[in-house]
């Protein structure tokens, strides 16, 4: 059967004529005072004295070239809704954002979420009050644990009071803090993660963000975990976290709005939910990804910088001075994804979809793609079972203890969608 009505919106990013183009802005500040074991972000801690300086100058010169450039491909203007400053460890610098800031100061929204990533060793007042005057409005705590074993085996620098304290502090000057916690790490049992949940929930923070601990890339433990020195918990006892962790902030008054992340009412990642929904985005810095939605075809243009350092020496040069959007997508350092289609556009904003509470619209993903929605045997088993559950709007959502099995009903969802 076909699940498609004829009412369904594809929900375009823009309106050339009318509406500005809002987007999400990312700046990655790739250095770190030391590299935890677990991470697979670009960083570096080999960096000299002038090498941030110099890595927020040449950022702002990208910001510039693609404000340019965005408005003359968009008439009506553009405008940033967020800015995040990921890392890597954006909390080692404060004043140094100053003319960053300054610069994109006039398409900023004035309601613009501002999020900082920080590590809770690095705060103080007077740092804290020099990202609030520079406008920052949202604080990212990378507290991990607040068990001393985990952050030992996390390999973080901070204690389980410099947490608390940091959080504290944070919220003294911030109206909106995020704390992210890791659950998984080697030894860790239920208790271990309860009492990370209650801790962190009796904090008063805003939201708060929950990640597995995977083994990637070349990390010093994926390597250890490749060779068997690491054993990754059993997928049971994850299981079980996640659904402890769904049960507990329930309770809390916690709203569930992605599988990893949580949120008191009103306080909603807005610069993550730009990624889950098919917004527009500019990443800017070593590794950044960046999407403009239906930008070069309907099912728009990705890409990503060179995660390379040799950024920091080499990109200015090479900013046109009158820059066009297809002049800087062909800069060297910048890798486009190519030829994008349809079955790459659906699964995509399927698996992002449906680890989140606003699920995917079926409608406009046939009104988008020309197919027809037709739910495969597993699907409407699922149907039946109340694992899955689709409104009359067409809004197909998981149950939130399916989330954490995103990946399998995304290959599942998506087969559902075929030619006519």
């Amino acid at each position: 059967m076909s699940q498609c009505g004829a009412d369904g919106n594809p929900g375009k990013d823009i309106d050339l004529n009318q509406h500005p183009l809002a987007i999400g802005l990312y700046l990655h500040i790739p250095f770190c005072s030391r590299i935890c074991h677990y991470c697979d972000f670009v960083k570096t801690a080999r960096f000299a004295a002038d090498d941030p300086a110099s890595y927020l100058r040449m950022a702002q010169s990208y910001a510039e070239a693609w404000v340019e450039a965005l408005q003359r491909e968009y008439p009506a203007g553009l405008e940033f809704r967020t800015l995040f400053f990921g890392g890597g460890t954006p909390s080692l610098l404060d004043a140094a954002y100053r003319p960053f800031m300054e610069s994109l100061r006039p398409w900023l929204r004035p309601d613009a979420e501002i999020t900082l990533e920080a590590n809770p060793e690095h705060l103080t007042p007077e740092r804290l009050d020099i990202w609030a005057g520079l406008g920052i409005n949202r604080l990212s705590l990378g507290v991990q644990s607040f068990q001393a074993r985990g952050l030992k085996f996390l390999t973080r620098e901070h204690s389980p009071d410099k947490a608390r304290e940091a959080v504290r502090m944070a919220r003294a000057v911030l109206s909106n803090v995020n704390i992210d916690l890791i659950y998984g790490w080697e030894g860790q049992d239920l208790a271990d993660w309860e009492a990370d949940l209650d801790e962190a929930t009796a904090l008063d923070i805003q939201h708060l963000s929950l990640y597995t601990l995977t083994y990637e890339g070349r990390t010093p433990m994926a390597r250890r975990h490749r060779r068997g020195v690491l054993e990754a918990l059993p997928d049971e006892r994850l299981e079980a976290m996640y659904l402890m962790a769904c049960q507990k902030l329930r309770a809390q008054g916690f709203a569930h709005e992605e599988v990893s992340n949580w949120h008191q009412p009103g306080f909603a990642s807005v610069h993550n939910s730009i990624y889950w929904h098919a917004g527009s985005y500019l990443g800017l810095g070593n590794g950044a990804h960046s999407f403009l939605n239906e930008y070069g075809s309907p099912w728009g243009t990705r890409w990503a910088q060179d995660a390379n350092l040799r950024w920091l020496q080499e990109g200015q040069g090479h900013l046109p001075a009158a820059p066009t959007v297809g002049g800087l997508l062909n800069m060297p350092g910048v890798q486009v994804e190519i030829e994008r289609d349809a079955p790459e556009w659906l699964l995509e904003t399927v698996s992002s979809g449906l680890r989140t509470d606003k699920g995917i619209n079926i409608n406009a993903i046939c009104v988008k793609t020309g197919y027809d929605f037709r739910p495969r045997p597993s699907l409407e088993h699922a149907l039946r079972q109340g694992l899955m559950q689709i409104d009359a709007d067409g809004i197909l959502t998981l149950r939130e203890e399916e989330w954490y099995r995103e990946t399998g009903w995304a290959l599942e969802v998506s087969l559902s969608f075929v030619a006519p």
